[in-house]
């Protein structure tokens, strides 16, 4: 037998005064109220009633125990409040994790909206290029482009994305712009590198999904630096539509 069986059913009963009120309360009928009672009266080797056809009792030993439970059901009924005063209102700590493009574009607009509309919540924003461990690095959530396939992780769609070759119009006029993806071979590429490798330029046609390996004299691994290097006519970057 639980160590709660019937708890609940004693406290209720000892509240109404009767069996057939605590059950009406519990939502049972008064032949497992009375059930439940006996069954914990058993297991404590205690008799906590004095059963009459008249009127119901505590005994010594009941007095005692009542006394002890009702503080623990106090105490339950407490932190059922706290759950349902945290769901009305946010609080605590959200921790968030963003590619450092997406963070700069556009995690600070919504996130100043969000605390704006719950000023109890304390935010952090790790900006960083690397995919994150939500449990070891203890993050509610990340943003990041393609999902995630752990177990425990779960992927919400948020909005798709594409990605362009850009350049700047100083860089065009110089090198020439490139017409398929083979041509971008011959010219300097700004590579995102992340986690120590580059990730390749991917384009879809009528055959699939080609990928590119391109050459580059220029990487990093923030999206908003490459954006910066294009615009310094430094060469082709491969970005994200946002």
């Amino acid at each position: 037998m639980s160590r709660w069986e019937g708890f609940e059913e004693f406290v209720e009963v000892v509240n109404q005064g009767s069996f057939s009120k605590a059950a009406k309360v519990l939502g049972v009928s008064k032949s497992h109220v009375s059930q439940q009672v006996s069954r914990l009266e058993d297991r404590l080797n205690a008799r906590l009633l004095h059963r009459t056809t008249r009127k119901l009792s505590l005994t010594e030993t009941g007095e005692i125990y009542y006394a002890q439970c009702r503080q623990v059901v106090e105490d339950l009924e407490a932190a059922e409040l706290a759950v349902n005063s945290l769901q009305e209102e946010i609080k605590g700590h959200l921790r968030i994790a963003a590619p450092h493009l997406i963070g700069e574009a556009l995690m600070v607009p919504a996130l100043a909206e969000l605390s704006k509309q719950n000023p109890s919540l304390k935010i952090e924003l790790d900006l960083t290029s690397h995919r994150v461990d939500l449990i070891a690095e203890r993050f509610d959530l990340a943003i990041q482009v393609g999902e995630r396939q752990e177990v425990n992780v779960v992927n919400k769609k948020l909005a798709p994305t594409n990605f362009h070759v850009v350049a700047s119009p100083a860089y065009l006029k110089q090198y020439g712009t490139p017409q398929k993806p083979s041509d971008l071979k011959a010219h300097n590429c700004l590579l995102f590198v992340g986690d120590g490798y580059s990730k390749p330029w991917r384009f879809k046609g009528p055959k699939g999904t080609q990928s590119i390996q391109v050459s580059s004299s220029w990487s990093s691994n923030s999206g908003t630096i490459l954006k910066g290097a294009a615009e310094q006519d430094m060469g082709l970057a491969y970005m994200p539509d946002y």
